[in-house]
């Protein structure tokens, strides 16, 4: 095992090109995003039915990289699968040295942001994730719709039932909160702090829901530390 990678997992309905301006920021051999089965290269894959499937599939893709240590980003839907796929790793004796960021994520527990946009719906599911700022409004129609909000239902149906977690952690722990984020309050992020018993930071940065796509500097000057932090 060598090298370090950092794992990059999206929100709901989105895959790894999600995190397509990544790479060149941080570092283009260590920055790997992966989607999820059922989703952009993989959607031939069955969608997985619970965060716990996910996580085990993501972990045996991790495992695979072969390298020796790994930071493990996700964001929203993504932060969920990241959190349990560490607790999978984490059991493993031939696992990597794990650090795990966390963003724009409640804990499990607390109230579900998603419920409500399950009601509709697909034409009022896609319209509820446009206000989030998940897609321009109006841009999704007709037949990139019909693709689109089956995948996005079940992800965001699969978000909703994470509610009991496979920790708690004892890896490094960075969780992330964007002051302008009208879906996941900022005291929702807090509590994951106690479901990690290993080193915890919680910090708050400017931008909405989606914010990690766009990349700021402000974000990945963080990741950049926990990279370096995994590293020594």
């Amino acid at each position: 095992m060598t090298g370090t990678a950092v794992v990059c997992l999206p929100p709901s309905g989105a895959g790894r090109s999600f995190y397509r301006g990544w790479p060149r920021r941080i570092d283009e051999a260590a920055v790997r995003p992966m989607s999820l089965a059922g989703h952009e290269e993989r959607m031939r894959d069955v969608l997985p039915g619970s965060v716990g499937e996910a996580a085990s599939d993501i972990a045996d893709r991790v495992l695979a990289l072969d390298a020796a240590r790994v930071v493990l980003f996700g964001h929203s839907l993504g932060a969920a699968v990241a959190y349990e796929t560490a607790a999978l790793l984490a059991a493993r004796p031939d696992a990597p040295r794990l650090a795990v960021v966390l963003s724009a994520r409640q804990a499990p527990g607390g109230p579900s942001p998603v419920l409500a946009a399950l009601d509709g719906d697909d034409r009022a599911l896609l319209d509820t994730v446009s206000a989030w700022g998940g897609m321009p409004p109006g841009g999704a129609d007709g037949e990139l719709a019909a693709l689109l909000a089956p995948v996005l239902r079940a992800d965001l149906a699969m978000s909703a039932g994470y509610t009991e977690p496979g920790g708690p952690l004892r890896v490094p722990v960075t969780v992330v909160g964007y002051r302008e984020d009208t879906v996941v309050p900022l005291a929702e992020v807090g509590r994951w702090s106690a479901l990690c018993e290993g080193p915890y930071r919680n910090e708050t940065l400017a931008g909405g829901h989606f914010a990690a796509k766009d990349a700021p500097e402000e974000l990945i000057g963080l990741v950049r530390e926990v990279l370096e932090r995994t590293a020594d």
